[in-house]
């Protein structure tokens, strides 16, 4: 009868600490959860900060990239001018330099 407590005993303490070793696994599995889903929510916000800049990045870069061609449209244009005021003025220059056309009198 007493071997029988003292195993019981036993048995119960073995039990116990089973059971804590268990739970101590379980609780730090938790914990280790709660951190991985802590560590998930701030990349998410991170995630959605970076996608915003970079839909910000992206604006500004088209703006940029518009404002460059109108810059190249506009030098173009000033080429096109530029070359045609020339172009008066070579005639201009012949004219002046040939006189008056045959057949005029002044």
């Amino acid at each position: 009868e007493k071997h029988r407590g003292e195993a019981t005993l036993l048995a119960s303490k073995l039990s116990d600490t089973l059971v804590d070793s268990v739970n101590a696994g379980v609780a730090e599995a938790f914990q280790t959860q709660k951190v991985v889903e802590q560590e998930a929510r701030s990349l998410q916000a991170q995630a959605a900060k970076f996608s915003k800049q970079t839909q910000q990045w992206m604006g500004c870069i088209g703006a940029f990239d518009q404002a460059l061609k109108e810059l190249g449209d506009f030098e173009n244009y000033v080429r096109t001018l530029e070359w045609e005021i020339q172009t008066v003025s070579d005639a201009l220059e012949r004219a002046a330099t040939a006189g008056p056309p045959e057949g005029e009198n002044q």
